[in-house]
Formats: structure tokens, sequence, C-alpha cells
């Protein structure tokens, strides 16, 4: 087996930490074959940030993805599959997409994943989890999920051109829409709880945390989120910040899209899996199944 990977990431305004980020990839045991990394019109000092490191470091590769009109999640993944499409004609069995706000922790990440592909056979996709800091220190974020991978994840060659990369979804949900294609296609899916993906920019902050919340509901609405499950998702959320009204912001963003009369934008077998894998959660939630969470989405 090829162990060489590819890593792409999509910037855009990102002059905070991308510097971080960038250093964070040089510090790996294991370095990509190359890194594209693509800036989606940036207005800030990223480009020139990225250039600086490029000039020492030939394997890092700044691209212009374009402007598409401001910071959106299809805009970003369209930036990404671009990327893909340029790496193509070379030779890797890997491909890992790394948000241009995450950094791993460990020196080990990237060669800890492929050793674990290696020894699994059917492992399809993997990443670590999501650490953010909300009072000045990393700590580990509520909304991980055993079941879920992180939006910075690798994946097998193979199972990436199989389930057709990410679709850029313009009510963000890319990164969940891919690992739903995964499960399908029986792949598996790991999560690796002692491999930290450091988190600078808190989730579902750009542009302001409320209206963050309320697209996160009306994402998982515009993939047909079972109501039942999704109270009891939006609740748990309350465990973390901004706490309970975080939760309701988000719930009144699923309930807005489904009192639109807007239907699900993917295909209806996807939804059917989805519920499925949400109303079996349900049923062991409802026995008291210690291990299980009601989590299955970024």
């Amino acid at each position: 087996m090829n162990k060489q990977y590819i890593l792409i990431t999509a910037a855009k305004d990102e002059e905070a930490c991308i510097g971080e980020v960038i250093q964070s990839v040089l510090r790996q045991t294991v370095l990509p074959l190359i890194w594209f990394i693509m800036d989606d019109g940036s207005t800030d000092r990223t480009v020139s940030i990225i250039e600086r490191f490029a000039v020492n470091h030939p394997f890092i590769r700044l691209q212009s993805a374009r402007s598409r009109g401001g910071r959106n999640f299809g805009s970003q993944y369209k930036a990404i599959q671009a990327a893909y499409d340029l790496a193509k004609p070379l030779a890797f069995d890997f491909v890992a997409v790394q948000d241009a706000d995450q950094a791993p922790e460990s020196e080990y990440y990237y060669e800890s994943i492929l050793n674990d592909f290696t020894k699994r056979k059917m492992l399809g996709v993997a990443s670590g989890v999501i650490y953010e800091r909300p009072n000045g220190c990393w700590e580990f974020r509520p909304e991980n999920a055993e079941d879920s991978v992180a939006a910075s994840a690798v994946f097998r060659r193979t199972v990436f051109d199989e389930v057709g990369g990410y679709t850029p979804m313009y009510y963000q949900g890319s990164d969940w829409l891919i690992q739903l294609k995964v499960r399908m296609a029986r792949w598996e899916l790991l999560t690796r709880p002692d491999l930290h993906i450091l988190h600078y920019r808190p989730t579902s902050s750009a542009g302001g945390i409320w209206r963050g919340r309320f697209h996160a509901g009306i994402s998982d609405a515009s993939f047909g989120s079972h109501p039942v499950f999704e109270l009891l998702k939006c609740c748990r959320r309350m465990r973390s910040r901004p706490y309970i009204l975080g939760g309701i912001v988000r719930y009144g963003g699923y309930l807005w899209w489904n009192l639109s009369g807007r239907k699900p934008v993917i295909k209806p077998e996807i939804v059917a899996f989805l519920r499925n894998e949400q109303l079996t959660k349900l049923r062991r939630f409802a026995w008291g199944s210690a291990n299980d969470t009601i989590e299955v989405s970024n």
C-alpha cells in the first residue's frame, strides 16, 4: 500500500490562525505528498502568510479558488473538490482534509491515522476529536460523537472516489453527507479520542454565533433529520456554550425550515438511511443504553 497522502485546506480570511495551522502540519512525522491550500478570496493577510511558508516548503501549493461571495460552506467544499481534481494525477492512497482553523495537536497525528488504515482494511474515514477553548483552556468539545468524524478527516482514496467526494451544500453539512455515504457503502468510520484537533474558532461562530446556531438547525432540517431525534439532540447541545438559548435557536432553525414547507435537499434513500440510524439510536436511548448518545452530525 502506498501510504502517501495529500492534504487539502480551503481558507478564507484566516490570518489569525493560519500560521499556527501550517506549523502544526510542518511538525508532523509524516508529511503530505502535496498540500493544496485553496484561497477563496481572502481580504486579509492569509495569502501572504501562506506564501511565506511556501517559499521554504515546496510541497505547500497555494491556489486561488476565486471568491464566491462571502464565507459559506458550499464555497469551501467546491474549493476542496477543485484541489482534489488537481491532485488526481499523483500517486497516493489517502486524502486528508484539514480546516484552515483546525490543527493537529500531536506531531504523530497523521502517522497514527495512516497506521489505522493499514490495520483495518474496511476503514474508510478516520479523524481525531475536536478541542476548543471557550474559557481560554483547551477542552473536549461536547458535540464530539463516537460515530461521527471531525470535519478535518482522512479518507481512503478509493472510498473518497466511490462516494463521489464532497457535495457542496449551501446550508452546511457537506462533511455530514459524505460520512452518511461512507456508512451506506458499508465502510467503517473511526474516531480517535486520543488524537486532538485544536479548533481556533468556536463551532458555527463564523458570521455570529446565533446565526451559526440557527443555520445549523436549518442544515439538520435540510437533511430530513427526525423531529424527535432533533429535539433531543438540541437539548443535548444545551450542555455547551451558549447553553440553553443556543439549543433553542438551533431548534428554531429546524422548525423554520419545516414550517416553511421545505423538503430535504438530499436524495430520499439517504434521508431514509439517516432516519433509520436516528430511530435505532432513539430506541437504544429509550432502553437506557449507557454507551449511546443523541448525536450524528457536525
